[in-house]
């Protein structure tokens, strides 16, 4: 599940520039909490950082730690307390307690190379770290699906996914605003239509865009369960094409804007096809939260929670 930013594709930029850095990684939290576990924060000798551990509240102390760490090569856990104070400067209701490790990097870091390679590939690191010693080893047989710190072995298991894939299929109004929402949520965006009049650069800046049928579309990616899928066109001839390819696959969020009635005449289509009924179930229609949406705005922003409320749910689960 990725909840957290890629700080370490930036980290190694700063690496290739032979710049001394330690790295502070979240490794358990209690209460409230700016930052989740994986959440990571990197520290150069001048003290630099990218991202952030706490949202601001202990970011000095962290960083600190952070010279330290990196002028005497040893790594460190760090327990910090959030005070109710404090938590209200960053937006939360109360304090809570964060546990950081701290860690020197090298300046050529195998494992930092290693894992941004893999997130250029969407592929899935799974990276064991004792945090006695500071040993870091890439073990993804690992079977946990989840960042936890294990402390009876004092290690913390870090599972880094690739970030979230939204496939738009319509370049319609809804889609403007839906492409400026998940940009914001920090979504890898794709917007298929064949229609090149519609699905044009200076309509929708903020995303790879692809003037092609949605299967031919579809068939250039790796598609998994953080692949997520949203037909906007109301036009059979295009939504059809996206649902078939993608129904039959390890997929995530597929949803499809229209009303009941036209649903109930898409799901006629479909079985025609030789879908079944559960297979049908799996498309959110009509799309969307119910929160009474009228403009294209809200539209876009009821998908988007119906599409984060699914993508919590499956984690939770």
């Amino acid at each position: 599940m990725n909840d957290v930013d890629d700080i370490l594709t930036p980290t190694s930029f700063w690496l290739k520039q032979k710049r001394r850095i330690a790295l502070a990684t979240v490794i358990s939290t209690w209460g409230s909490s700016p930052r989740p576990v994986g959440g990571q924060m990197a520290i150069d000798e001048n003290g630099e950082i990218i991202g952030s551990v706490s949202g601001g509240c202990i970011e000095g102390a962290v960083i600190s730690e952070g010279i330290d760490s990196i002028n005497d090569g040893k790594s460190r856990i760090k327990d910090y307390g959030i005070s109710n104070d404090m938590a209200w400067e960053v937006g939360l209701a109360c304090g809570g307690e964060l546990k950081i490790l701290i860690q020197p990097l090298k300046l050529e870091d195998k494992i930092v190379y290693s894992i941004v390679d893999s997130i250029k590939n969407r592929k899935v690191v799974k990276l064991r770290i004792n945090c006695s010693t500071g040993f870091r080893k890439i073990e993804n047989i690992i079977g946990n699906e989840i960042s936890h710190y294990d402390k009876s072995k004092n290690e913390f298991i870090h599972i880094i996914d690739p970030k979230p894939r939204l496939f738009i299929v319509g370049a319609v109004h809804i889609a403007q605003a839906l492409v400026s929402l998940a940009d914001i949520a920090d979504y890898e965006i794709i917007l298929i239509d064949p229609r090149d009049h519609f699905a044009k650069e200076n309509r929708f800046p903020n995303c790879k865009i692809l003037n092609e049928w949605p299967d031919q579309a579809l068939s250039r990616f790796h598609l998994d369960k953080s692949s997520h899928l949203v037909t906007l066109t109301h036009d059979p001839k295009i939504d059809d094409l996206a649902l078939i390819y993608c129904m039959k696959k390890t997929f995530g969020y597929i949803g499809s804007l229209g009303s009941k009635k036209t649903h109930n005449k898409r799901c006629e289509r479909l079985l025609e096809k030789g879908f079944n009924k559960g297979e049908l179930s799996k498309i959110h229609a009509p799309i969307g939260l119910d929160i009474k949406a009228k403009t294209p705005a809200e539209i876009a922003t009821s998908i988007l929670a119906e599409i984060i409320n699914y993508r919590r749910k499956s984690h939770d689960e």
